[in-house]
């Protein structure tokens, strides 16, 4: 899927004219998401893949564009907590993140006052895991503590009447989780991948 990604977005490169926008210019902006699939793998002494109930996550950018198309910038979302779907009867575990990253990304701007551009985005940082395990039927001395990870993410987006922007961000977050008071103790390797629709509005300023 990603090869696939990366090949319509670099022949686009090739045939779409491009239209330079003022380097310096400074971009912020709000966004909120929701994602179209979602899912999580435990991997302890076996592995297994859990999907996930619709949730919806907030989040704001800031770029700057050290050349003409091309903007740098750091961005954070929070992701809140969405229920694993185990069978029926089982714990009721919840996961979520807050992500802070890196991001680049290169605008492909269209002389039209409707339809602004269209843009490749990549964004690499730190993801903080909110888990929330149910533990009720587990050992009185049990606990749980959750560990941070990697997040990545790659994408496409628009911006639409200067202002509004649409993206398709296809994102993994990494992290672990360690049970104690068991016997044995043992421990989760935590993976969560999502492909989101982010909207949202965006203001320049230099």
């Amino acid at each position: 899927m990603k090869k696939s990604l990366f090949a319509a977005l670099l022949t686009f490169a090739l045939v779409v004219p491009v239209f330079a926008a003022e380097q310096g210019t400074m971009e912020a902006g709000v966004k909120a998401g929701i994602p179209l699939a979602q899912q999580t793998t435990l991997d302890g002494d076996g592995s297994a893949d859990y999907d996930m109930k619709t949730t919806m996550s907030v989040g704001a950018d800031f770029f700057y564009y050290v050349d003409y198309n091309i903007a740098v910038g750091v961005g954070a979302e929070h992701i809140f907590n969405s229920k694993l779907k185990y069978a029926p009867g089982e714990p009721k575990d919840k996961i979520g993140y807050t992500n802070i990253y890196f991001q680049v990304k290169y605008n492909f701007d269209f002389d039209d006052d409707g339809y602004n551009n269209i843009y490749p985005i990549f964004q690499l940082g730190y993801g903080i895991l909110h888990a929330d395990w149910d533990l009720r039927n587990d050992p009185p001395s049990a606990s749980v503590e959750n560990y941070n990870g990697v997040y990545w993410g790659i994408g496409v987006g628009t911006t639409i009447a200067r202002y509004f922007i649409m993206e398709l961000i296809y994102s993994f977050n990494y992290g672990s989780a360690e049970f104690s008071g068991y016997e044995p103790d043992f421990e989760y390797d935590v993976s969560t991948y999502r492909f989101k629709l982010n909207v949202g509005f965006k203001f320049d300023f230099y």
